[in-house]
Formats: structure tokens, sequence, C-alpha cells
């Protein structure tokens, strides 16, 4: 099956793993502390079947909303969420790992999967910039 993937990257935090996992999961506040998020509304609440509703807005692009399921829930160590299409499947997963230092590494991974994975080619660096400005805002919170 062919897959790409758009980030596969570790950023640290100053936070604990709760406490990493506790702002996370306040989708609501997004918008507040990250600057490439426009909108986010989690619909059903943190469990497997829940719609997460996000407006990414990126400088010099139109705003442009995302609708995902979420996939995984594991208190304090994962989340992920993704959308499923016909030929292609893309996933989003944000893994919490403690640094045994009292701080949390932020690993997140993002990929495509299926033959229309083809056509997510021209998004990559723009996926790719999205996850990053994320994770590093997320970061600076702590």
């Amino acid at each position: 099956m062919l897959k790409r993937y758009f980030i596969d990257d570790v950023t640290d935090t100053a936070a604990s793993r709760r406490q990493a996992f506790s702002l996370f999961t306040r989708v609501d506040d997004w918008a507040d502390w990250c600057s490439v998020v426009r909108y986010a509304r989690l619909f059903g609440g943190w469990r497997p079947g829940a719609t997460l509703l996000f407006v990414i807005d990126l400088p010099g692009l139109p705003p442009a909303p995302v609708a995902v399921k979420v996939l995984e829930v594991m208190e304090n160590e994962r989340i992920s969420w993704g959308l499923s299409l016909p030929l292609a499947r893309i996933q989003h997963r944000f893994s919490f790992i403690d640094d045994d230092e009292g701080g949390c590494r932020l690993h997140q991974e993002e990929w495509s999967e299926g033959a229309m994975t083809l056509l997510t080619l021209p998004f990559g660096k723009l996926i790719h910039r999205f996850d990053r400005r994320f994770a590093a805002e997320f970061a600076a919170m702590f």
C-alpha cells in the first residue's frame, strides 16, 4: 500500500505529560494559543467516533475547514484522528511521552495511505508547515 508521511517529529515541552494532555484536549481553546487554528470544536467528547472540526488558517491562504473522526484516545498517552476516503486514508497521531526529567515530548505523526495518496503531493508542504507551527506554539504554552 502506498504510504506518505507529512510529519514524524518530536517537540519537547516543559509540561508534565498530564499537563500537556490536558491543554491539548481543551479543543475550544486551540484558537487562543495557536495562530494557525481559527476555530476548533469537538462533537461527542474525546472518544473514538467523535467528530473534530477545526479551521486551518495558514498565512497567505484562505481558511480551510477540516472535519475528522477521532480514532483513538488513551488518556495522558495518545490521541489520533483521521479521515477515510474510498481510496485513501489520512491519520494524525499525537503521543505524549515522559522525558524522564519532568517534561513531556509530543511525538506527532501524520500520514496518508492508499492510491489517492498521490493526490496529497501538492499539499504535503502545507500540512507539514501547519503541523510544525501547531506543535511549536503548543510547546510555547509551558
